[in-house]
């Protein structure tokens, strides 16, 4: 499923164009249907011939610096143009002719643009009445490489522009991960394990970069730093890597089929379950670590941060298994610890003579001593844990639904949103190239399109589910589905791995529509007078701001300038994520699922790379973030 700040100091003649307000109207009016163009195509467009005229010209232009000419050519007056660290060194989408046409003509003799050459083009009609070829190409800059996508729709005049394009960074000149024919060829390797445990311990010099995590992010990120010759250490409070998997409840599975998540270099073999358990994913970062030689202290934690502006390092304080303490002196930190999870405290729960338990905490229903569970919240990790209760036999078990949540079963999300017919058969990096070429704000009425599909999809389990009492999101207005809650708020949904079955056949009670009151003696009182009997409280409330770990690594005054980590800017790019945070040079957040990780981990990786190099810079970025 496809997914900005501080001006560009340094540069002249750069004016700010804010962008327009998005709304759904906005979107209505914008969508490149046949209809808003004033145009249909021809039902079978060459789009190779297509794609050669308008790459051509992109060319042309990019090398005359003509930006008001590119944009009268080549870009639909309504067009986006989104910017992944290639031209701006940040993470930009420019709406609109006006916006773009200014953003090139800083960009463009800034950066410089050239080596335009076809990749490939496809004619693509993903829903009726709406149509384009996207076309694939790649270009230069003065300092670094480039992939891009342009998507071409047909108007009255019978030319072809281009309704969104995308540049993105893709690799560094004379600056190549160390891959294939790049690889160590020396035949003499000498002691190569007193030579890595060495390299890990860092006894004698600082690595570059500390990243602050060890799941998929942090270690995605660290395989690409290794590659591009940066000196990294990975630091991880838990006693194993993947041990943030590994303690979770023992049911725990990826609600996301495997194809999308492999990690970076190394793929998860074809033979693996779709929906892998979390205990074999934890037992595969372990061995990810080793294959790819990485850095990563465990048992480790760090204690604070702060910055010493006559060096400009990072002066982190890592406490160690046994106690010791060392301050590592840092060019870069990146932060990968994920989500926390909410602690709510709820009126009343001292009293409580059952056992009260957050879902971090609750291993299996497995000799659970309980006839009556209750569970607060009605996401991920409620019905997971409900479904575990079920399945070990536990007669009366609960779900408090608050507010009501968006289903997808987890075949429709299969067939619909991550076809295997695509992704097993497509390397990820291409496919990966047309997912994230497309602002966030920009994919809104595409997914609100996507949403309708799959609503038809599991009808009979939403119609099923409704009629339980069970309070479904699906269909409600400005539905977008997985795609708005995810990147909006972060939660708020369900993928199905077999609870909503349970909820429908009765074996799982929903309460839903109402607060929890207090925590009684012998259960949870709602503020509809009702009372749940319980003999354990599960807490499954969600995820809080991760702002919260950052804070408490910086202390309260730096911490304090931490931005909002998560949730839309007003250019359609998430904020504080995959670039340098503003204010806080050289600091870095890695986060959200497998397959955002893999992509913005390399990313991240060759930002840091061209700091380190003296070539990264300066940002292009909005003057504030919303």
């Amino acid at each position: 499923m496809p997914a900005a700040q501080h001006t560009m100091a340094g540069d002249t003649g750069h004016v700010e164009h804010p962008s327009p307000n998005f709304d759904d109207d906005y979107f209505a009016r914008v969508l490149p249907t046949f209809d808003s163009l004033g145009a249909t195509p021809p039902e079978n467009p060459d789009a190779q011939a297509i794609a050669r005229n308008w790459v051509a010209s992109l060319a042309t232009h990019s090398a005359r610096q003509d930006a008001p000419g590119l944009v009268a050519a080549l870009l639909h007056p309504a067009g986006w143009w989104r910017d992944l660290f290639a031209l701006t060194w940040d993470l930009r989408s420019f709406a609109g002719a006006a916006a773009v046409a200014a953003f090139l003509a800083d960009c463009l003799p800034a950066r410089g643009l050239g080596d335009v050459a076809l990749q490939s083009a496809e004619h693509q009609a993903p829903f009726p009445g709406l149509a384009w070829v996207l076309v694939r190409f790649a270009f230069g800059t003065r300092v670094a490489a480039g992939r891009g996508t342009a998507r071409l729709v047909y108007g009255p005049d019978g030319a072809w522009r281009a309704f969104a394009v995308s540049t993105q960074l893709d690799e560094l000149k004379s600056r190549s991960e160390r891959l294939g024919d790049r690889r160590d060829f020396r035949t003499e390797q000498g002691d190569w394990e007193a030579r890595r445990a060495a390299e890990r311990e860092f006894a004698d010099k600082d690595p570059e970069v500390l990243v602050v995590g060890a799941g998929h992010g942090g270690l995605g990120t660290a395989a690409h730093l290794k590659h591009l010759d940066v000196s990294c250490l990975v630091v991880e409070r838990n006693e194993r890597v993947g041990d943030n998997w590994r303690n979770r409840y023992d049911s725990l599975t990826l609600h996301d089929p495997i194809w999308t998540n492999h990690m970076p270099y190394l793929p998860f073999p074809p033979s693996w379950p779709v929906f892998s358990p979390a205990r074999k994913i934890a037992n595969w970062f372990e061995s990810y670590v080793d294959a790819l030689d990485l850095n990563v202290w465990t048992s480790a934690e760090a204690l604070s941060a702060a910055r010493d502006e006559h060096t400009k390092k990072w002066d982190v304080r890592v406490r160690r298994a046994d106690g010791s303490e060392r301050v590592l002196h840092v060019d870069n930190v990146v932060l990968a610890q994920g989500y926390t999870f909410k602690n709510v405290v709820f009126p009343g729960q001292e009293e409580f003579q059952g056992r009260l338990m957050h879902s971090t905490q609750y291993r299996s229903a497995k000799g659970l001593d309980a006839k009556k569970v209750v569970i607060m919240g009605a996401c991920t990790s409620a019905h997971d844990i409900a479904s575990d209760c079920v399945n070990h036999g536990i007669g009366d078990v609960t779900m408090i639904q608050r507010s009501s949540t968006y289903i997808i079963s987890s075949q429709a999300a299969v067939r619909a949103l991550v076809p295997a017919s695509t992704w097993e058969h497509r390397p990820c990096h291409e496919i990966e190239l047309d997912n994230f070429s497309m602002s966030f704000k920009l994919q809104s009425p595409l997914h609100t399109r996507v949403a309708a599909v799959m609503r038809e999809m599991d009808r009979e389990l939403l119609d099923d589910l409704a009629r339980t009492g069970y309070r479904v999101k699906n269909g409600a207005a400005g539905d977008r589905g997985l795609f708005h809650l995810l990147f909006g708020r972060g939660g708020g949904y369900y993928l199905d791995t077999g609870a909503c079955a349970k909820i429908i056949d009765g074996k799982i009670r929903v309460k839903s529509g109402s607060e929890v009151a207090r925590i009684t003696p012998t259960g949870v009182a709602l503020a509809d007078g009702t009372e749940l009997p319980a003999d354990v409280i599960v807490v499954a409330t969600g995820v809080d701001c991760e702002r919260k770990l950052a804070r408490k690594l910086l202390g309260p005054t730096v911490g304090g300038r931490v931005p909002d980590i998560w949730g839309l800017n007003a250019e359609g790019e998430l904020r504080g994520s995959w670039h340098e945070l503003d204010g806080l040079d050289n600091m870095w957040f890695i986060h959200g699922n497998f397959a955002t990780c893999r992509f913005y981990s390399k990313l991240i990786a060759l930002q840091i790379k061209a700091k380190q190099e003296g070539i990264f810079g300066p940002r292009y970025a909005p003057p504030s973030s919303p």
